[in-house]
């Protein structure tokens, strides 16, 4: 009796033929095929990432290496399982199926993934890593975080609330009672400071307005535009051609 052995090898990359099924870090992907005297054959799958050690899966029949992809170094069939960065996991999660991941954790139709953490909610809006609905207009969502508006006025003032200037004021991405400031000074480093219009001024910055020592001097920047800068009047001059402050001269004249 003839008796033969055929082994045929085939090796590629996940990324090129699995990338569509697989979420995982480029793996090889490598396909071995056995006859033996006896007749049966063996159809053996292995994975490899990078210098770790090869897992292997063998199968029977050529159907049923249908779907078969690598997750990372993990064989896995993209029908049944997913791959969620490395980690593979059955698609049927109690009667439930998860289509896709979140992190490294399956994903079901009736959750909602924020961030990286699961919430058992349906068509969630995300806040972070917190859910909420859009919709519901007793939340906000400000700079990424959750709140509860206060008042039907609420509005985003950087990551928290205010009742929109009603009797608070938003400065520089916080919140102030207008009872003791009413006004916002941008200052030239792009932060702001919170001010009352009644006893300052802006100039880069709240300056007083009976101060007896500063002042405010609009300096020419190089594209012609003026920036407002403080200093100390009674040892600095504010004069033509108003490209920066000049100190007094020994008599104590500008």
């Amino acid at each position: 009796m003839f008796s033969f052995s055929h082994i045929f090898l085939l090796s590629i990359t996940t990324s090129t033929l699995f990338s569509a099924l697989s979420n995982s870090k480029t793996g090889i992907f490598s396909v071995s095929f056995s006859h033996f005297p006896t007749g049966n054959s063996e159809f053996r799958v292995c994975c490899q990432v990078g210098t770790k050690s090869e897992n292997c899966t063998s199968y029977s029949e050529p159907r049923e290496l249908i779907g078969v992809a690598c997750c990372g170094s993990h064989v896995y069939n993209t029908s049944s399982q997913l791959c969620c960065e490395e980690n593979v996991h059955n698609r049927d999660r109690g009667g439930v199926m998860a289509h896709s991941c979140c992190g490294t954790q399956p994903l079901r139709l009736d959750q909602t993934c924020c961030k990286g953490v699961i919430h058992n909610i349906i068509g969630g809006d995300c806040c972070g890593t917190d859910v909420y609905f859009q919709r519901d207009t007793t939340f906000l969502c400000c700079d990424q975080t959750l709140s509860v508006k206060t008042t039907p006025d609420d509005v985003c003032c950087g990551n928290s609330t205010f009742d929109g200037g009603v009797q608070q004021m938003c400065c520089g991405n916080s919140v102030f009672e207008s009872s003791e400031y009413n006004s916002c000074c941008q200052l030239n480093n792009g932060t702001a400071r919170p001010y009352h219009s009644s006893t300052h001024v802006c100039c880069d910055g709240p300056l007083e307005k009976s101060s007896t020592v500063r002042a405010c001097c609009y300096l020419r920047n190089e594209d012609g535009k003026f920036r407002d800068t403080q200093y100390d009047k009674t040892k600095q001059c504010c004069k033509y051609p108003y490209d920066k402050i000049y100190s007094m001269g020994k008599n104590k004249s500008c």
